[in-house]
């Protein structure tokens, strides 16, 4: 413990006891699918690993400690130890091991990545995505929905401090009533895991033909339907459209009676898969008609591939002037960007080379830099000035 002091009076001394705060992970993304939320509280727990392995000034008062519900595979980290707190598997139920588990063992402060987090722990900093269950709730089945118009705005209330990944997102977690505008702070996604993927790697099989990158996904707000309606036009030019990702027969169905015959599906890939497709691909088209980050496109940009996306909320903020936009439910307008990067050579050079200043803007060492800024906050809360009378 270190303590300094300030000058009074004779007989009284003020003083401010400065200590190491013990503040803990929500290792609850360690069970997730290793995309979305949790790819992003892997990647900002990675960089708080490196923080602390180089001396960051800020992580000198901090002791972080991730609790895990499963074990982990050792060399994931380097200096943050993961402790297992084991969750019960009998009889398993959604958010048991967060909502009783975990507040069991907290002491100290907590940071959760992944939108739910515990509502009993109020030493708390948490990050909520997105309202996207508030605003395209068609997009989710009736439980999920419950549990977020639940949970989040409790979690708005209770928890020290709330961050969020870009303006779009903070704008909504106001409007909605979610938390009050001074507790919403943004900690934006990073690029730079990308780094990590090596498309020498790839087991993935790619055609002759030139193609367009899409990811596939059944979430209505995803607007998969529109890789669908342009298929029959790039075909007629030639161009292939690859899907990656989860579908199943139902979510084909949906996009049409159908499957065009240039559409490849490739199902789930992995990363290096990806870094494989992305940079081969004519372009990448995003057509969401919401997101709170959109990741995969900076993704993109990160690996050299031009981004044609939604000018749906909140692309244009993410990705500025690298990319194209187009109309989600406009279907010539996003022949024409695709045929704009076909036919003119030196304008998606253009595009790429954008990409890449914006993707480089975007880095996980910042994000965990506004974590630790968050946390000293809430310490410099703790460290009361004590006065004592000699």
């Amino acid at each position: 413990m270190r303590a300094t002091s300030e000058k009074l009076p004779p007989g009284d001394q003020l003083a401010v006891v400065r200590r190491r705060h013990s503040w803990l992970i929500n290792g609850d993304f360690f069970t997730l699918k290793p995309t979305g939320v949790a790819r992003y509280a892997f990647e900002v727990t990675r960089a708080l690993d490196t923080l602390i392995a180089e001396g960051h000034p800020l992580t000198r008062e901090i002791e972080l400690t991730v609790l895990a519900p499963r074990p982990v595979p050792p060399g994931i980290l380097t200096c943050i130890p993961i402790r297992v707190v084991p969750e019960f598997r009998k009889p398993r139920l959604p958010q048991f091991w967060v909502q009783a588990q975990l507040p069991r063992v907290v002491q100290g402060g907590l940071l959760s990545f992944c939108n739910l987090a515990p509502v009993l722990v109020s030493r708390h900093i948490v990050c909520i995505h997105d309202l996207h269950t508030w605003i395209m709730p068609e997009s989710y089945g009736l439980l999920f929905r419950l549990a977020h118009r639940a949970i989040l705005p409790v979690l708005g209330r209770r928890a020290k401090m709330i961050t969020t990944v870009s303006e779009l997102s903070r704008s909504h977690l106001i409007e909605f009533g979610v938390s009050p505008a001074h507790k919403v702070v943004i900690a934006y996604n990073g690029s730079d895991h990308v780094r990590r993927w090596s498309p020498t790697r790839s087991r993935l099989s790619l055609g002759e033909r030139p193609f367009v990158l899409a990811l596939g996904r059944k979430l209505a707000y995803k607007n998969g339907a529109l890789v669908w309606r342009i298929a029959e036009a790039l075909d007629a030019r030639g161009i292939d459209v690859y899907v990656a990702g989860d579908l199943d027969e139902s979510a084909i169905r949906q996009f049409g009676p159908q499957k065009p015959r240039n559409i490849r599906l490739l199902g789930r890939v992995s990363d290096d898969d990806l870094a494989l497709a992305l940079s081969h691909a004519l372009c990448f088209v995003f057509p969401s008609r919401i997101e709170g980050f959109g990741l995969p496109a900076v993704e993109a940009m990160a690996l050299g591939c031009p981004v044609i996306a939604s000018d749906a909320p909140c692309l244009p903020e993410i990705c500025g002037d690298a990319a194209l936009y187009a109309d989600p439910d406009d279907r010539e307008s996003w022949i024409a960007a695709i045929d704009r990067l076909r036919l003119h050579p030196t304008a998606r050079l253009d595009l790429i080379a954008k990409g890449y200043r914006r993707a480089g803007r975007y880095t996980w060492r910042a994000a965990a830099e506004t974590y630790l800024d968050l946390m000293a906050r809430v310490d410099r809360e703790d460290d009361v000035p004590i006065r004592t009378t000699g």
